[in-house]
Parts: structure tokens; sequence; C-alpha cells
């Protein structure tokens, strides 16, 4: 049976594991615990799950000792928010164009907060009709890229670094409802998590990567504490 730590879910070595004492000790985090009165720390098996079928977006290349997958940003929902930002950026330069005629200052400076939102909206529908996520696993290291516009999340994630990755559901409430996204997450050896690509529409992505990639990594895929489930 193998023991896992109960602060960064990480394989305890063996060496670590004293049977006499009920104690082990995790080399990641340097956890000390009790594993003889905590059945919940035996390390769950590998699983078999159903291969998870490529996107549309999605294209996949395999050479040179390197694997890559690229997918597009594009999606219906950015279309939409064309029309929007068409809609909020008007708005803000007819108010404009009406302070600076009359020489209103304080009217001005009044929609500075909506002017960074329509910025910031705008460029990102921008980079959604233009962008392209890449991702390159070679031996040793996986690396993100968005391109060609400039976008937070450009990471390198070196294998020995990597526990698991998984697909995450985050659920935001508003006024017009409930809106799910999906991001593809890892879990590194030390217990902490990072975000390795976020926003998704639907799991498809993230599990089809999480597979593809695990599989190149040489990770027997195992559940991770808060993951989505597909039902």
């Amino acid at each position: 049976m193998k023991i896992v730590c109960p602060s960064c879910r990480v394989p305890v070595a063996a060496d670590d594991v004293n049977l006499s004492t009920g104690l082990a000790k995790c080399r990641t985090c340097n956890n000390v615990f009790r594993f003889d009165t905590e059945p919940e720390l035996a390390a769950a098996p590998a699983r078999k799950r159903p291969l998870s079928g490529k996107p549309d977006r999605v294209v996949m290349s395999e050479g040179n000792g390197e694997l890559t997958i690229a997918y597009r940003w594009f999606s219906p929902k950015f279309i939409f928010l064309t029309f929007f930002c068409i809609f909020w950026d008007g708005i803000l330069l007819v108010w404009y164009a009406t302070a600076l005629a009359s020489g209103a200052w304080l009217m001005a400076l009044f929609p500075v907060l909506h002017v960074a939102v329509g910025i910031g909206l705008t460029y990102w529908v921008l980079c959604g009709y233009v962008n392209t996520t890449t991702i390159r696993l070679d031996g040793s290291r996986m690396s993100v890229r968005h391109h060609p516009l400039p976008w937070p999340g450009n990471r390198d994630y070196a294998f020995a670094q990597v526990a698991q990755l998984y697909c995450e559901e985050k659920v935001s409430r508003g006024r017009n409802g409930v809106s799910c996204t999906y991001n593809l997450g890892a879990l590194l050896h030390d217990g902490k998590r990072k975000t390795v690509i976020s926003g998704a529409d639907s799991p498809d992505l993230p599990l089809f990567l999480e597979q593809h990639a695990e599989a190149w990594m040489r990770i027997t895929d195992v559940p991770v504490a808060g993951e989505f489930a597909r039902q």
C-alpha cells in the first residue's frame, strides 16, 4: 500500500514510512503525520478513463522528440462580445466628445474605471479572434505560450515538478445566472497548484490536454481532490 501526504497529496517514499511508530515524513513538503489511523491516506490506484475526443479547434503534431498541441481561442462568444464592445466603447466616445466640447473636465474624469474596463475587454476580444495557445512537450519540459498578441500565462514546467494534471471547474454567479469555465491545472510535487490554461468554455479541451500531456510525461493518472469529474 502506498501512503500519500495529507498536505500535498504526493506519495511518500517507503524509506520515510515507519511502521513501528505509525509516522511518515513527506520529503516534498517536510510534513510529518500519522498514517496508521488515517485510511484515507492510502494512495488512489491508477484509473482507466476513456480517451477524450479531440476538440475541433485543436491541432496536434508529434515529431523530433516533441509533442505539440495548439488550439485557437476563437469561439462564437467573441462575436457577441464584439457587439457589446462596440456599444460600450461607443457610449464612452460620445461621453468624452461631449465633455471635451463643453470643457467639462470633471465630467471627463468620471468614467475612468469604465474606460479601463472597455480597454481590457476590447483587447481580450481582439485576442479571441487572433490568438492561439501552444503547449509543447519535449523530453523534460512542458511550455505554454499564447501568441501572437501578448497575454499573461506563458510558463514552463519541468516534468520533475508535476505530480498530476487535472481539469478544474470554475463557477461564476451573477445577475444573469450561473456560468462555468474550465481550467487545466497542475498539481506540483511541493503541493502547490498552478493554472496551465484557463477559461475554456467546456471541459473537453482541458480533459483532452490532461490525458495526452500526462501520457507524454509518463504520469500515472490518479484522482486529484477538487477536480472536475464528468458525469
